[in-house]
């Protein structure tokens, strides 16, 4: 019985978020006339720009440790006037987010489950496809890129079987720790190095 209570009380939270309006993507009904549009999920002003600059309709602020509510990027898509939207969660963790907003949003909904290949995904969109060719067309192409990632160490730990320390700067490719060390530059650059194979076309 709790736990019924429980799942009426997030359906009604999230019906609540559905109507809640929003002063950052303002709901635009949907034009007969427009059939594609794009949400993407971003951390700063650079890549928000990158994407607007590849045809985002609407970039929602998150990534890595931000990651932003299903009623964020439900009123962000709901703010694309497009009778179907594809939304980049750009980050595992907002995966799930987005497709809780896809079942809840009053027009159709592809989430293409990229990490940070958004941009590669976009870059393959084709206009004259249909939605389930793109969808399988970008997420081909997203499959395709090497992702690199410098953070450091918020404590001691163990990663992948080595011992990290606190404040340590971490290299990852594709989620597998490749480098540590003290100096940013170096470790950046020992990851790009890395990264790069005999058919790599673009750093």
């Amino acid at each position: 019985l709790a736990r019924q209570k429980q799942g009426e009380g997030l359906k009604k939270q999230a019906e609540a978020e559905e109507k809640a309006p929003s002063a950052e993507f303002p709901y635009a009904a949907v034009d007969p006339e427009r059939t594609y549009g794009f949400v993407a999920v971003a951390a700063g002003e650079g890549l928000k720009a990158v994407f607007i600059d590849l045809g985002a309709d609407a970039v929602v602020s998150g990534g890595q440790t931000m990651n932003p509510a299903t009623a964020d990027i439900l009123a962000a898509v709901q703010s694309v006037p497009a009778k179907t939207v594809f939304v980049l969660p750009n980050n595992k963790n907002i995966i799930m987010a987005a497709e809780q907003a896809q079942k809840l949003a009053d027009r159709t909904v592809v989430v293409l489950p990229t990490i940070p290949q958004g941009i590669t995904a976009m870059l393959n969109f084709d206009p004259e496809a249909d939605a389930g060719a793109n969808a399988v067309a970008m997420q081909q192409a997203a499959d395709k890129v090497a992702t690199g990632l410098v953070t450091f160490a918020a404590r001691d730990s163990d990663f992948d079987g080595r011992k990290i320390k606190k404040g340590e700067i971490l290299a990852l490719e594709n989620g597998k720790l490749v480098a540590t060390g003290t100096d940013i530059t170096k470790t950046t650059y020992r990851l790009a190095r890395s990264m790069c194979k005999k058919d790599t076309s673009f750093i």
